[in-house]
């Protein structure tokens, strides 16, 4: 899922050519965080904003690419956190190089960083490596929601086993009591065999 929002400039903005380029990025099941992303850079003043429904671990993002392509010197790049744009501290490092080389300016909305600011090189120094640990956080954090996520969607449970509906559960039993092998079994059900022997097994064991 991608999306771009143009916002009309306001007329006090009008005299200036700087740019203000948002970007947006949730995972899968979390378009709630990415719309309140997007209204978020949308009341920083974003011109333009860029956003996408992409996994945490993804190298490449094609709206984070083309957010960047619409950067020019001078103009600055919103997010609502690093872990939005960037996925591990080198990854992060890499992106800031480039953006300062070429005259853009990174904002933070969560810690309110801006790398415009003219800061005391001393605290410059804590508030990068503060925004670097925040990252690190992030970055993991999200992993194990997307983790999470999956295993719901493949029908595991938190000890690994499986799930089966009570339904399918029984008539693996009836198929077994009526003599039928495993793998005629699973040809019926669609059941792994992992599973159809748990479920027998454990109807053996419970008798």
């Amino acid at each position: 899922m991608k999306n771009k929002f143009i916002r009309k400039k306001l007329l006090s903005e009008k005299k200036s050519d700087k740019k203000l380029i948002g970007y947006a990025r949730a995972i899968d099941n979390e378009i709630d965080y990415l719309n309140k992303q997007i209204y978020d850079l949308n009341n920083s003043g974003c011109n333009s904003i860029f956003s996408e429904i992409i996994s945490a671990s993804a190298e490449k993002k094609p709206e984070l690419q083309n957010a960047f392509n619409a950067l020019s010197p001078g103009d600055i790049l919103i997010v609502d956190k690093l872990d939005r744009a960037f996925y591990s501290k080198n990854d992060c490092l890499n992106g800031l190089n480039i953006l300062l080389q070429k005259g853009i300016d990174l904002k933070i909305l969560s810690s309110n960083f801006s790398s415009s600011e003219r800061y005391e090189p001393f605290i410059l120094i804590l508030k990068v490596l503060l925004e670097l640990e925040n990252l690190e956080k992030d970055i993991s954090d999200e992993k194990k929601r997307e983790m999470l996520k999956n295993r719901k969607v493949i029908g595991l449970n938190l000890g690994g086993r499986p799930k089966i509906s009570k339904i399918k559960e029984t008539l693996v039993l009836r198929l077994r009591n009526e003599g039928y092998s495993y793998r005629t079994i699973r040809s019926q059900t669609g059941v792994a065999l992992s599973t159809i022997r748990r479920i027998i097994l454990d109807s053996e064991g419970n008798n």
